[in-house]
């Protein structure tokens, strides 16, 4: 089963984007969760990210999430 993704393709420079598309926002206690494809992070690079950088961005009267995967490397050579 493959899973199609809306991708724009990068021009001048500009970030390429792909979209997951919509996404339900759930409720658990007093959180609220919202869930990922795990093709979003695998996309990142690092198979075994399992934690996200989550920020407010206000700019030019907009505001949105950023998420950034934070890849867990160990380097166990000294």
């Amino acid at each position: 089963m493959t899973q199609k993704s809306n991708q724009k393709k990068s021009v001048d420079g500009s970030p390429a984007i792909i979209d997951f598309g919509m996404r339900k926002i759930s409720s658990q206690n007093f959180s609220k969760i919202v869930t990922l494809p795990k093709t979003a992070l695998k996309n990142c690079g690092d198979d075994k990210s399992m934690q996200v950088k989550v920020q407010l961005v206000q700019q030019n009267g907009e505001k949105f999430l950023k998420l950034t995967p934070i890849c867990s490397t160990r380097s166990d050579s000294k």
